[in-house]
Order: C-alpha cells, then sequence, then structure tokens
C-alpha cells in the first residue's frame, strides 16, 4: 500500500505532463497549418524555449521571486523536450510519412501507424521529462509501458515488418509504378507500391499479384525498366555444322536491316555460344521499344532468321532421322513450283487490266521470262537507290512500298500497299531511274519478277500498254499523296511520342541528381519557409503553361498529365503538386502567356539558375505538346522558343513539322 501511494504522485505529473504536451502540440500544429513549414516552426519553438530558459533564471531572480526560479526553470526544460519530440515527429513525417513510404508524394501509410509512432516519440518525451528534469522514479511506468511496447510490437509484427521492408525498397527505388518487373518467376507492370504491399498486373492475363513488402526486398527482381525502358530480349538456335556460322549471322543481320518492330539501333547482337551434339549453338539478342511490341519483335526475330536460312539454303539442326524429314528448302521449292507455275503466272497475269491486250502468246513468253520470288518479312524485294530491274507482280500476299523521309534513311512512311494482281516498281520502271521506294513484304508473299528487257519487248509489240502502264502509275500516285499525308502525321506522333518518353526516361533516372543539393542546403531547406525548387517549380509550370496557351484554355487533360508525369518522374518528392497546379492555372490565364518578352516567358531564365532546372523544365514543356494528339504548329513553334530560352536542343519534329496550323 505504501508503495502505491508513493506511485500516485509520479502518475499525477505524467498525466500533468501528457495534458500539457497535447495541448502544447495542438498549439504548434493549429500554428503550422498555415502556411508555416512545420519542421521550421518546431526549430523556432525549440530556439525560443533555449533562449528562455537561459533567461528565465536571472529575469525571475531579478524582480525577486527566487522561489519560482527552480519550478519555472523545470517547465521551460519540459516544454523544451516536448518542442524536441515535436520537431522528431515532423521530421518522421516529411522524410517517412510523406517521403519514403508515400506514393508519389501522396500519404499512403494508414493513420493508426503515423499515429502510433508519434504517440511513442511524445511518451518517451514525458518518461525522459519526468526521471531527468523531475527526478521521480519511472520504473512502474517503464515496466507498464514495456509491457504494452512488448504486446503491441508483438501484435504488429507483421505490420512493421512490411512497413520497413518499404521503407528499404523506397529508399533504393529498386521498382517504380508502371515499371515491367519479374519477381518470383511472375511478370507484369507494377501497378501500385503502398506501405504493406507491391501489385503487379500481367499485361498478358490481366491478372493482378499482389506481393508483401517484405516477400519482395529479400528476392530477386529483374527489371525490364532499368537502366532503360527500351525492351532486351534474347532467341537461341543451332546451325547445323555444313551452315558457315559467319555467313548465317551476317545473313540474319542483313535481313533485319528494313525491321519494323526489332529495332535497328542499337543493332542486334550475335554470339557463338560453342558446339553441341547437334551443331553450332548461336544466340541472338535484341531491343525493342516496349512490351506491347514483345511478341510482334519476338515474331519478326524468328521469320527473319527462317527467311536468311531459305535465301542462303542453311538449315538449322533438328533430329531430320527421328523426324522422318529431308531438304526442307527443295520441298519448299517443289511446292511453290507446283503453286506458282509458268501457266500460273501467265494465268494470273491475264487477269490483269494491263495486260487485255495481250495475247495468250505473248503472255506465255513474258510468263517464261519470270523468276518467281518468295519472301517473308521483314525481307525486301528491292531498296532505294538500287537500279530498275523491270517489274514486279504480285502472285499472293501484300507488299508494301515505303518512302524514306530522311537523308539516313532513318524513318520511312507507308505510301502503298500492293495486293494479289497489282504491280510494283512502275515510276521507277517508266522513268528508267533509281528505285524510289522500299518495297516489303507484309506477310508471307509470292510476286514474279518480270525483267526490264521482257516488258519492254512487249511495249515495243503493244504500244497501248505504255499508255496504260502511265494511267495506272497516275491514278496510283494521287491516292499516294493522300496516304503520305497521313502517314506523315503518323510518324510526326511516333517520333514525338518516342522524343516525350526519351526525355521522361531521362528525367525519371536524373530526376534526383538533378535537384541533388549538399546535405546543409537540404538542412537548411527543412527549416526554410520558402517552397523547396520554387525556381525550377516556377520555371516548369510556365513552360507547360506556355504549350497548354496555344490550344487554348487550360482542361482536365492537361491537368492530369501533368500530375502523372511528375508523379513518374519521382518530382513530386521534391515538390508539392498542388502548389504547382496553381502556379500552372495562374500562368495560363495570364494576359502574356504567349508575349515572348512577358513575364512567363521571363519566369524560364530561373531554370537556367540552378542544376538540372533546364532539363527539367524543357522535358515537361515537350511531353505538354500535343497531349491532344500530333502537335500543331504553334505548339512546336513555342516549344522551339523554350528550348532556346533553356539553352537546350530543340526537338528535330518541332523545327521541321508541318503540322495543323491551329488546334
Amino acid at each position: 500500500m505504501e508503495t502505491f501511494l508513493r506511485f500516485i504522485p509520479a502518475l499525477g505529473l505524467f498525466g500533468l505532463l501528457a495534458c500539457s504536451t497535447i495541448l502544447l502540440v495542438r498549439i504548434a500544429t493549429v500554428y503550422v497549418s498555415g502556411r508555416v513549414h512545420r519542421i521550421r516552426a518546431s526549430a523556432e519553438l525549440i530556439g525560443l524555449l533555449v533562449v528562455l530558459d537561459i533567461t528565465i533564471g536571472p529575469g525571475l531572480r531579478f524582480l525577486g521571486a527566487d522561489s519560482l526560479v527552480a519550478p519555472v526553470e523545470r517547465a521551460v526544460l519540459a516544454a523544451t523536450a516536448i518542442g524536441v519530440a515535436f520537431l522528431l515527429n515532423s521530421v518522421v513525417r516529411v522524410v517517412l510519412w510523406d517521403g519514403l513510404l508515400s506514393d508519389h508524394g501522396e500519404r499512403k501509410v494508414p493513420v493508426i501507424v503515423t499515429g502510433s509512432v508519434g504517440v511513442a516519440i511524445y511518451l518517451a518525451a514525458i518518461l525522459l521529462v519526468m526521471h531527468f528534469v523531475y527526478d521521480e522514479p519511472i520504473g512502474g511506468l517503464l515496466a507498464t509501458s514495456g509491457v504494452a511496447a512488448l504486446v503491441l510490437g508483438f501484435a504488429a509484427q507483421s505490420t512493421l515488418k512490411e512497413v520497413f521492408s518499404g521503407v528499404a525498397l523506397n529508399a533504393t527505388q529498386a521498382l517504380r509504378i508502371g515499371d515491367y518487373v519479374e519477381i518470383d518467376g511472375v511478370y507484369g507492370q507494377v501497378h501500385e507500391i503502398n506501405w504493406r504491399s507491391i501489385s503487379v498486373k500481367n499485361p498478358h492475363t490481366n491478372s493482378l499479384y499482389i506481393f508483401p513488402n517484405s516477400g519482395v526486398a529479400d528476392r530477386t527482381i529483374l527489371n525490364f525498366s532499368e537502366p532503360t525502358s527500351r525492351f532486351r530480349y534474347f532467341l537461341t538456335f543451332t546451325l547445323e555444322l555444313s551452315s558457315p556460322p559467319e555467313l548465317a549471322i551476317r545473313a540474319i543481320a542483313r535481313e533485319l536491316e528494313n525491321s519494323r518492330f526489332v529495332r535497328r539501333d542499337p543493332k542486334p547482337d550475335f554470339n557463338m555460344l560453342g558446339y553441341t551434339s547437334e551443331g553450332i549453338e548461336v544466340r541472338v539478342r535484341w531491343h525493342f521499344d516496349d512490351d506491347d511490341h514483345w511478341w510482334d519483335a519476338q515474331n519478326e526475330m524468328v521469320m527473319a532468321i527462317w527467311s536468311a536460312m531459305r535465301k542462303h539454303r542453311l538449315r538449322i539442326a533438328i533430329n531430320r532421322h527421328w523426324l522422318g524429314t529431308g531438304d526442307e528448302w527443295e520441298k519448299l521449292d517443289q511446292t511453290g513450283a507446283a503453286d506458282f507455275g509458268k501457266d500460273k503466272v501467265a494465268e494470273q497475269l491475264a487477269k490483269s487490266g494491263l495486260f487485255a491486250e495481250c495475247t495468250e502468246k505473248d503472255l506465255s513468253q513474258l510468263a517464261n521470262s519470270t523468276r518467281v520470288l518468295s519472301l517473308n518479312p521483314p525481307a525486301c524485294f528491292y531498296e532505294p537507290r538500287e537500279p530498275s530491274d523491270g517489274l514486279y507482280f504480285v502472285l499472293s500476299g501484300n507488299v508494301a512500298l515505303y518512302q524514306p523521309v530522311d537523308e539516313e534513311e532513318l524513318h520511312e512512311i507507308k505510301v502503298e500497299n500492293c495486293q494479289e494482281g497489282q504491280i510494283f516498281g512502275l515510276q521507277s520502271f517508266l522513268e528508267s531511274a533509281p528505285r524510289n521506294y522500299l518495297a516489303q513484304a507484309e506477310i508471307y508473299s509470292v510476286v514474279a519478277h518480270i525483267p526490264d528487257e521482257a516488258v519492254r519487248k512487249l511495249i515495243s509489240d503493244h504500244p497501248e500498254i505504255h499508255g496504260k502502264l502511265q494511267d495506272d502509275l497516275a491514278a496510283r500516285a494521287q491516292q499516294r499523296e493522300k496516304d503520305a499525308k497521313v502517314a506523315k502525321k503518323e510518324l510526326l506522333a511516333a517520333l514525338h511520342a518516342e522524343e516525350r518518353r526519351k526525355l521522361s526516361e531521362e528525367l525519371r533516372q536524373n530526376v534526383g541528381e538533378m535537384l541533388e543539393r549538399p546535405a546543409l542546403h537540404h538542412f537548411m531547406s527543412l527549416l526554410s519557409s520558402k517552397v523547396r525548387h520554387e525556381d525550377v517549380l516556377k520555371s516548369t509550370m510556365a513552360g507547360a503553361a506556355i504549350i497548354a496557351a496555344c490550344r487554348g484554355d487550360v482542361d482536365e487533360t492537361e491537368e492530369q498529365f501533368l500530375r502523372r508525369t511528375m508523379a513518374e518522374a519521382d518530382l513530386l518528392r521534391h515538390m508539392n503538386i498542388d502548389h504547382a497546379m496553381e502556379l500552372f492555372r495562374d500562368f495560363a490565364a495570364a494576359e502574356d502567356v504567349l508575349a515572348r518578352d512577358g513575364q512567363v516567358f521571363a519566369m524560364l531564365d530561373r531554370a537556367n539558375e540552378m542544376k538540372g532546372g533546364s532539363q527539367i523544365a524543357h522535358a515537361i514543356a515537350v511531353g505538354m505538346t500535343g497531349v491532344h494528339g500530333t502537335p500543331n504548329q504553334k505548339e512546336c513553334e513555342a516549344l522551339v522558343e523554350i528550348s532556346k530560352r533553356l539553352d537546350q536542343e530543340a526537338p528535330k519534329w518541332a523545327l521541321n513539322v508541318e503540322g495543323e496550323q491551329n488546334g
């Protein structure tokens, strides 16, 4: 009983300190709920209390209130300890809850977790004050709180494990939302990362896998989106010993020079892995743009290998004795001769209106002069600048004609599809000039090549055919022009999307380095009432507002794009999105938003004053162009001017665009 009576005053002091703590915290919270920075306010409060602690004793003694010195100094020390606890809780809130464990700046950790941590911090501060300031025994309270902490810790063991695992994953940034990853054999795109788990969505099965943070933290993660979002994959095959490996590799590389899904730059690379019981094992690795093109690229690679093997009569090693197969290429030639022999070619030519005036004998002679070609995509019948060697008549399949749009021939646009019964190669034949187009098999296609001499002999016997060929070319040229305009717009959109992807990728990978500051600078920014990276934020929103104003008033699509882009680039870990959107709307509504000498354009100059600022502002401005589709002329002109102000290189498509003149 006596022990319990001695414990009552300590319990009363604990209650008094707890109530005082709640009161101080509530007052501080109300104070910082406005525009005052939470950590700065905490530091100000502690500084004020330290000064008060130093001066309160001499002041009271000067006033003759010596009896009040000890209790008041203790009260000030207690308040200082609570202020330190408030500062520590604020740091945890900014760095952990709103930082490492946030979803691009949006807090995801439940209130029960954040509140429990806050209570633990304040409880520790109260116990320290009781022991070191008021010299009260806290053994009983420590025992009670220790038991409670043990019970709570055991109950929340799994939760705490997931929280700390989430901290580790976010700190290392091993994966981010939107990344394509493989975790424990499960492939998919990271759908959500929160304080407890990671969700991965498989795009092929449309199923969602949920992994606990602790399960991901101790597993090997294969991230296809790092270090770049461009994917890379491989395939192995075995050549027979009779097939020269260098010739096979060179032939496959040649087939892939005009690939549509396998990236031409960087080029695919080949490795001879060694000898097996069947032959020489070869591995080919290639790049492709994203998950959407995974199977298209792999299919194209398989078809290119097949085409190269067939063209050079090379053979992939298989158990021919077990399968009872012979020379597959010889069998394919026999099948082709049966399906598309000379009589079949003559029959197909007779159905064409271009040769309607020809006799059966003429068509038979023409068919006898032809050479039947069968190609698999991405193989080509001819390429630009090759000399004209006659006409090509499609017997089966579909052949696409592509027109190069730059001197380096890095990009082509499709201008025509030539289907069964149509002729291609007309223009270069009639003009006796080199080829202008790339003729590529869209699907497995069989084509009859009619030599130049045979066609000209037929024209000399039937002059009217020359006029028909010219009329056919003129009619198709008009359609080609229309198709070329559409294709150019599609190419512009593709180049624009590629530029946006590239800049977004660079921004995402380097934003931490771009905004990196010395440790002292980071500490001072926490104490400052100024918005973090305010100059970069203003210049970035100014560039986005200029582009948005080119199409009129700001709409929801543009705001959603900004929010998503800043989140994906991890900018929200450094900047406040709500403040950013306020700036964006204000700049876009300014009367001089498009004036080159106006205040909004002047904001761009601020980006050059900070490391990485111009790259961030330029990347966001490029991304804003074409949010509603293909960038128009006004957007591109504004982007070129923004690039100049930020001392960045303007995209080529913005310099050469012939887009819409208005929205």
